[in-house]
């Protein structure tokens, strides 16, 4: 056995002194990215979730499609805001091997394009059969 010279209660001292080590799950569960623009504000959590929205007059005279176009552009600044700093939480948690890794793989991921939109169906009159009024020109 090791003969320390230290008595338990300054051993017990010490060891209530250390700061305990970083709660790197909390950590990263308590990040936000944030993003503003047109009216819009955006909070994202690490997982890219949105976790705040604050929408004023400017933004909602947008209309609906650009206001839905903003929303999803600052969403994605905001997310690429919040995994920054997950990045710098995981070096500092796990040191920089493991953050390079992982910038790495998240780098070797492709993002699937959004699909675009379904055009509305064209009224086709040939496939649907006319009854009823006539436009035919009658003379009276």
């Amino acid at each position: 056995m090791h003969d320390d010279p230290r008595t338990i209660d300054e051993l017990i001292e010490i060891a209530e002194s250390i700061t305990p080590p970083t709660d790197l799950a909390g950590g990263l569960d308590a990040i936000r990215g944030t993003a503003r623009g047109q009216g819009v504000a955006v909070e994202v959590d690490v997982q890219g979730m949105l976790v705040d929205l604050h929408i004023d007059d400017q933004a909602l005279a947008l209309g609906p499609d650009r206001l839905a176009a903003e929303i999803t552009r600052l969403a994605g600044e905001a997310g690429r805001d919040s995994l920054q700093q997950g990045v710098v939480a995981i070096q500092a948690g796990c040191g920089p091997d493991v953050a390079a890794a992982m910038v790495e793989f998240l780098n070797s991921v492709e993002e699937e394009p959004e699909p675009e939109p379904a055009r509305p169906a064209e009224p086709s009159w040939e496939d649907e059969e006319v009854t009823g009024v006539s436009m035919e020109r009658r003379g009276w």
